[in-house]
């Protein structure tokens, strides 16, 4: 399957900025809780923690933390597997040790399926339309074939 990354300039309300801004430090607190995990399983009991563990952890952590479930499913995988590529660099010495990211440093999260997101184009603007957010104004929003 081939990745493809589509950029747009998003033109939201207040209201849906802050429901963005929401968005975003929820999946910063879970790849920084992901993190912390990873770093006490080993130093405390030499156990390494891989993608699949923290993911099939993932229906309990929301049981925890109900604001989770605001979230998609795919995307707070996505957000996991960012940590475990992080630390399989590492592992092979190609970037530093993974760090705790402030809302600063954590630029946005990945919507890894395209169910989790349409466009509806008018021209040279549209609405991308997001899961659990709701449409949002764009400029250069363009429906783009499938690369699959």
């Amino acid at each position: 399957m081939a990745t493809r990354r589509v950029t747009f300039r998003l033109y939201p309300t207040k209201q849906l900025e802050q429901k963005l801004y929401y968005h975003r430090r929820l999946h910063k607190e879970l790849y920084n809780a992901a993190v912390y995990n990873r770093f006490t399983q080993y130093q405390k009991f030499g156990h390494s923690v891989e993608y699949f563990e923290q993911q099939n952890c993932l229906p309990a952590f929301k049981e925890v933390w109900p604001e989770y479930k605001e979230l998609g499913s795919h995307a707070i995988q996505a957000t996991l597997k960012r940590v475990d590529y992080a630390f399989q660099r590492w592992f092979k010495k190609l970037s530093k040790k993974p760090r705790y990211k402030s809302i600063r440093h954590y630029s946005g999260w990945t919507y890894p399926d395209k169910q989790s997101w349409r466009c509806h184009s008018i021209g040279d603007n549209g609405y991308l339309e997001l899961d659990k957010i709701g449409s949002i104004q764009g400029r250069n929003v363009e429906t783009r074939p499938s690369t699959q």
